[in-house]
């Protein structure tokens, strides 16, 4: 059930790809969109991981209930810093402009042009906006759920800690 519209996958991120415990790729300039299933609420790691260049993102007006939740996602990666640069917008209903169909719950468009977040998608907020900023550098990884053990998990395309959709079909992001 891995869906996802996104990628040149391929070229593996150097130097970083090392450290990871899976295979991440190089982000592509097409949205990412991505499966997620029910499991449990992960931690966010202590130190963030270290990027090939530093970026920036703001918080939209829409996003000040999940601040704290996105601030913890972005602390995941090193030389991601708040003020200037993506523009971040929460939304209250799944996102339906990224493209693939379902139930888009995350999108980066263009390696960080803007991020839309649906945080009532999954139950790990901070995860979510981790992932969707992952993809300022980096694509899907193999690893089967996201998690907060190492870059590639946190790249991987499906999130297994969301609720289930109407209809019981699975959110995407």
């Amino acid at each position: 059930m891995i869906k996802h519209v996104f990628t040149r996958f391929g070229i593996v991120a150097a130097g970083v790809a090392a450290a990871f415990a899976g295979t991440v790729t190089q982000a592509g300039a097409a949205p990412a969109v991505h499966d997620v299933t029910p499991d449990t609420v992960a931690v966010a790691p202590a130190a963030g991981w270290d990027t090939p260049n530093d970026r920036s993102y703001y918080l939209e007006a829409s996003c000040e209930p999940y601040a704290a939740a996105i601030r913890q996602g972005a602390a995941a990666w090193n030389g991601l810093t708040e003020g200037g640069g993506t523009p971040v917008e929460c939304r209250n209903s799944y996102i339906t402009d990224c493209g693939g169909g379902g139930n888009i719950v995350g999108c980066n468009w263009g390696q960080g042009q803007r991020i839309a977040l649906y945080m009532g998608g999954v139950n790990d907020d901070a995860l979510l906006a981790a992932h969707e900023f992952g993809h300022d550098w980096y694509g899907h990884s193999d690893y089967q759920c996201a998690g907060w053990g190492s870059p590639a998990e946190v790249m991987s395309p499906t999130i297994c800690n969301a609720p289930l959709a109407r209809g019981g079909k699975l959110p995407t992001m």
